[in-house]
């Protein structure tokens, strides 16, 4: 009986396949366990040398095991920081009723380290489940970069953790301050889609990695713009679309980005509620953001299309602008009299007629009765 060629565990980070290849894991450790079940109740001792192989082959499998949930730690590196109650419970749900379908996938970092199933994990605590199935594995180099690409073009992954985990990799990876990441990107993208090569750098997305950095090369970006622009294309992503959509996240209030990760609001409805700023409502900050929060109660609690908030906030804004008193306006021609009378020294009086004196101290009289007229208190 020859011992079979143990599966690639690596494979399992592609979120696409790695719910068959895991159910394939489990097919096969239960056949090797049947083996070696039937070796031992035959009692040949000639058999021992292959149960021995067998035991063996079972133990490199890195086989599905029951692990306590005390003793699994989350990811610190997890890009998915948003774990919604109602998305809990619906796990929760799901776990109460078919059980744990999937075993998670635990990493060996001193401590058993979440590297995917974390909602899992969560919601077997909140049953007061006591373990979970699990495929152990070695801690893999780039755990964060791994970890990132299996949730990285996952639907459920909104858009402000998207923006965070994709900024943490390419500062780890360019060494460029995170802060300054966003920016660079846009610069870049802006310029390019000036010169109309924009569409160079999408091209480039399904080419091998020297024909990348030579076509980035050749667009005339420096070195920083380059690296952020390469590993943006190592990821299968659109710079262009992430700057437009993605980094956006990174800017919004504090508030919205809570709205986001508490209540789910979506991306594109929190960067529509981002227009009733201080600015356009031409309030303080405080009074903006009550503003703010009412109307994302709103759009969360009708549950509002992208559109129907994008109308909603201008009606907002309008109906604030509208509700403003007008400011009295600056007359120009009061404020030429004001500088005019305050060039007249004293010197020109001397010299002027006495007819003109009186002339102007009458007509300031009639003016001076006229404003304290509008001045007078109501």
């Amino acid at each position: 009986m020859s011992a079979q060629k143990a599966p690639n565990l690596n494979n399992y980070f592609s979120a696409a396949k790695q719910s068959q290849q895991l159910s394939a894991a489990v097919e096969e450790i239960q056949r090797l366990k049947a083996e070696i079940e039937e070796l031992r109740n035959s009692g040949s001792t000639e058999l021992e040398a292959q149960l021995k192989a067998l035991r063996e082959q079972l133990q490199s499998r890195a086989g599905v095991v029951s692990i306590s949930l005390e003793q699994i730690q989350p990811n610190p590196e997890q890009p998915r920081q948003t774990f919604l109650p109602e998305s809990i419970s619906s796990m929760s749900r799901s776990l109460s009723k078919d059980g744990q379908l999937e075993p998670i996938i635990l990493v060996e970092r001193g401590d058993l380290v979440l590297f995917d199933g974390e909602r899992r994990w969560r919601s077997a605590k909140n049953l007061g489940w006591q373990s979970l199935q699990a495929v152990i594995i070695p801690e893999p180099t780039a755990l964060h970069r791994k970890a990132l690409l299996t949730s990285l073009h996952r639907e459920d992954l909104n858009p402000l953790d998207k923006a965070e985990a994709i900024v943490r990799e390419l500062a780890d990876n360019t060494g460029i301050d995170g802060v300054d990441i966003p920016r660079l990107l846009s610069t870049a993208v802006r310029r390019l889609n000036k010169q109309g090569r924009m569409s160079q750098v999408v091209e480039l997305m399904n080419a091998a990695e020297p024909e990348q950095k030579q076509g980035l090369a050749s667009l005339g970006l420096d070195e920083q713009e380059q690296a952020i622009l390469l590993l943006l294309l190592d990821l299968q992503l659109n710079p262009a679309s992430i700057d437009a959509n993605i980094f956006p996240m990174l800017s919004l209030a504090v508030d919205l980005k809570a709205a986001i990760r508490e209540s789910g609001l979506f991306g594109v409805h929190a960067l529509a509620l981002q227009k009733l700023s201080a600015k356009n409502l031409k309030l303080s900050e405080q009074k903006a953001k009550s503003i703010r929060v009412k109307t994302t109660q709103r759009v969360l609690a009708e549950k509002l299309s992208a559109s129907q908030t994008r109308k909603l906030v201008k009606e907002v804004i309008s109906a604030q602008v509208a509700s403003e008193p007008t400011p009295p306006r600056r007359v120009k021609q009061i404020s030429l009299a004001t500088a005019t009378l305050s060039k007249l020294s004293g010197e020109m009086f001397d010299q002027a007629e006495p007819s003109q004196l009186l002339e102007l101290k009458e007509l300031l009289t009639q003016k001076l009765a006229q404003i304290d007229e509008i001045l007078k208190p109501q």
